[in-house]
């Protein structure tokens, strides 16, 4: 991989980059896959720059056609460049801790980075409990006020829905957070989040949450979340 190679694919990157934009050739994958490790190195040296990460411009391209086909040498080490930027677009700031959660506990060195954002605007501070918790932060009772919050308050389901697979995972506060996932499965709005409470709940031998799949069982009004209620009362007896 010499210097002159690397710069040669990154202005074919970056010229794919552009034409994905503007003309939706849908290049951008296909030529990833051909060079991952030499992309991998000049993505993970671009984000260091300011310039670059304040610049949305590639982003939507980066996250969704780059960064997956990447070399895993660089995956995480791209993220937390990204992270570390103290000025950076609060989408940005999402995505790529989003990405850092899911990647659990290879994404360890990243904790640092994130705890500042515990305490930001709505999304993020949301998000940020999420992927720490699935990252596995150590102190899970700092996160458990800002998980409740998002499973009650998460502006879309899937954000509801991640924090109550992050509260109901630990068993030690599960006395704790069973009345919120109660109170969603009863109250949300939205069937595809109260399906999933109905089917976590099939993980949980607990009284109150077997009464409370019985009154989904009899009284949700979708099909869908009564007949997960079912299954996972069905589950629950096999326990």
């Amino acid at each position: 991989m010499n210097a002159n190679n690397l710069k040669q694919i990154e202005e074919e990157l970056f010229n794919l980059m552009q034409s994905e934009i503007s003309d939706k050739k849908f290049l951008v994958d296909s030529f990833v896959h051909e060079h991952p490790l030499e992309v991998g190195k000049i993505l993970f040296i671009r984000v260091k720059e300011d310039s670059f990460v304040q610049n949305l411009f590639f982003f939507p391209v980066i996250f969704q056609q780059v960064l997956p086909h990447i070399d895993d040498e660089f995956y995480i080490h791209t993220l937390l460049e990204i992270v570390k930027h103290k000025k950076l677009d609060p989408r940005i700031r999402l995505q790529t801790t989003r990405l850092l959660g899911w990647r659990k506990d290879e994404a360890k060195d990243a904790i640092p980075y994130l705890l500042p954002f515990l305490d930001g605007e709505t999304d993020l501070h949301q998000i940020t409990a999420i992927a720490l918790a699935e990252i596995g932060y150590e102190k899970f009772d700092e996160l458990l006020p800002t998980l409740v919050v998002a499973l009650e308050k998460g502006l879309i389901y899937l954000t509801r829905m991640n924090a109550a697979r992050m509260l109901k995972q630990d068993k030690a506060q599960l006395s704790k957070v069973l009345p919120h996932l109660i109170k969603a499965l009863e109250d949300d709005s939205d069937f595809r989040f109260r399906q999933k409470i109905a089917r976590y709940f099939g993980e949980i031998n607990d009284p109150k949450a077997k009464k409370a799949l019985i009154k989904a069982k009899e009284s949700d009004v979708h099909p869908i979340v009564r007949s997960v209620a079912m299954t996972s009362l069905e589950d629950l007896e096999k326990l």
